[in-house]
């Protein structure tokens, strides 16, 4: 009898709490959907995008309104970083305007981790990021 009581009693409690939250989603993170399909990650002020066709790499530096920012202001250095410890290989950019553009062979990995090493100078502050990178033609 106890147990049966002790039972509807814990199983009420998890129902009442369960539906006090539901349709709240305040707290919930938002989500960015990046506006060159590639991905995006954010630092303090910045907004990085990260997109990648084959060899081809770009980066899009945005502001935290999804607008375009210029990039000669910006210090970027990226590095691919190919799985289980291969040898980094730093990947040469070239500012265009409102992104960054630069080439690496993955050499037929499925998947290498491009850090990008970036110099805000709104903040001053040195920040990296990691994107995992998946080649595709």
């Amino acid at each position: 009898m106890k147990k049966n009581l002790l039972l509807t009693l814990m199983l009420s409690l998890t129902t009442t709490a369960a539906l006090g939250h539901e349709g709240h989603d305040h707290d919930a993170p938002t989500t960015l959907e990046a506006p060159k399909g590639g991905t995006i990650k954010a630092l303090e002020l910045t907004l990085v995008e990260v997109v990648s066709k084959g060899k081809d790499l770009k980066i899009y530096l945005y502001d935290k309104a999804m607008k375009p920012q210029a990039v000669a202001a910006y210090a970027v250095k990226a590095t691919a970083q190919p799985p289980r410890g291969k040898n980094s290989e730093e990947v040469k950019l070239a500012a265009k305007g409102t992104w960054f553009e630069g080439s690496y062979d993955a050499k037929g990995l499925h998947r290498y981790t491009l850090v990008v090493a970036i110099k805000d100078p709104k903040t001053g502050h040195d920040d990296k990021l990691n994107f995992t990178v998946e080649p595709r033609k």
